[in-house]
C-alpha cells in the first residue's frame, strides 16, 4: 500500500492529473487496506480519490469516499460543504448544487474556487450567458485570472460575439505577452470576424515566439488567400510553405505530396 500512497502523494504534491491511474489505486489497492494508519492524510486521500471517480464518472466510489468524510466532519464544514455540491453536480442536482454555492457566496463573495464552480455549473446546464456574466462579475475581483479570461473568450465565441471574444484575447495577451497560445488565439477571433491585416500580424508573432506552431504558419497562408494585397505576401508565403513542408518532411512524409499540393492552391488561387 505503501507506493501506492507515495504515488498519490506525488500527485498531489505536482498537481498531476491521472484520474484512471487514481482510481484504480482505489480499486486494487486502497480500498482494501484500513487508511486509519495514515493519520490525518487519510482524509487528503479520500478527498483527492473523490474528486478523480467524479472526473471518471465513478460515482459510487465518490459516495463512499465522501460518506468517510462526512463521518469525520461535522456538516457546516466548508470544504465538505463543496465536495457534497460536486457531488450533487455529478448526478445532475444542479438546483441543489447552486443553492450551496450560493450560501457559501454569502458568507465570502470573494471566494474565487466557489465563484469557478458555479461557473461550471452554469456550463453543464448550458446556461451560456448566465456563466459569461458570473464570469465577468468574477474578473472585477480577479482581473489577471488567465484561465477565466481564457474561459470567457471561448464562451463569447459560442455565443458568436467575436468582438468581446477578441477584447478577452488582447487580456491575455497583455497578462502573458510571451505566450504563443494567446497570440495564436487572437489571430484566429480576428481572421474569423474578417480582420486579416490584424490575424497575419499576429500569426506572425506566434511564430516568432514559437516558430513549430503549425496552425499559426497556416494561419497566415490563409490570411494572405484572403487579402487583396497578395503579390506583397508573395516572397513571405513561399518562405512559409517551405517552413510546413520541412516540418512534414521531418514528422510525416507519407503526407508530404498532398500537403504541398494543398499549399500550392493556397498560394496560386
Amino acid at each position: 500500500m505503501q507506493s501506492a500512497i507515495e504515488k498519490l502523494r506525488k500527485y498531489r504534491e505536482e498537481n498531476y492529473r491521472s484520474h484512471d491511474e487514481v482510481i484504480e489505486l482505489w480499486k486494487t489497492v486502497l480500498s482494501k487496506h484500513n487508511l486509519s494508519s495514515l493519520g490525518d492524510e487519510k482524509w487528503l486521500v479520500l478527498e483527492q480519490v473523490f474528486k478523480c471517480a467524479l472526473h471518471c464518472s465513478q460515482q459510487p466510489i465518490a459516495l463512499e469516499c465522501l460518506g468517510q468524510l462526512t463521518k469525520e466532519f461535522k456538516s457546516t464544514s466548508h470544504r465538505l460543504s463543496v465536495l457534497k455540491a460536486m457531488y450533487d453536480e455529478s448526478i445532475g442536482d444542479y438546483e441543489k448544487a447552486e443553492q450551496v454555492y450560493s450560501a457559501l457566496l454569502k458568507d465570502n463573495e470573494t471566494d474565487a474556487i466557489i465563484h469557478k464552480r458555479k461557473i461550471c455549473l452554469l456550463k453543464e446546464q448550458n446556461k451560456i450567458r448566465d456563466a459569461i456574466n458570473e464570469l465577468n462579475t468574477y474578473l472585477e475581483l480577479y482581473q489577471v485570472d488567465q484561465e477565466a479570461w481564457g474561459e470567457l473568450c471561448e464562451l463569447y465565441l459560442l455565443e458568436h460575439d467575436y468582438a468581446k471574444a477578441a477584447f478577452c484575447a488582447e487580456e491575455l495577451i497583455l497578462i502573458n505577452p510571451h505566450n504563443h497560445l494567446n497570440h495564436e488565439r487572437y489571430a484566429s477571433i480576428c481572421y474569423s470576424n474578417g480582420g486579416y491585416e490584424f490575424a497575419r500580424a499576429y500569426y506572425f508573432s506566434t511564430i516568432k515566439f514559437n516558430p513549430n506552431n503549425m496552425r499559426a504558419l497556416y494561419g497566415i497562408l490563409l490570411t494572405s488567400a484572403n487579402m487583396k494585397s497578395r503579390n506583397l505576401n508573395e516572397n513571405s508565403n513561399k518562405i512559409i510553405k517551405e517552413q510546413i513542408l520541412q516540418k512534414y518532411k521531418e514528422t510525416m512524409p507519407d503526407l508530404l505530396p498532398f500537403v504541398e499540393m494543398t499549399l500550392q492552391s493556397f498560394i496560386s488561387s
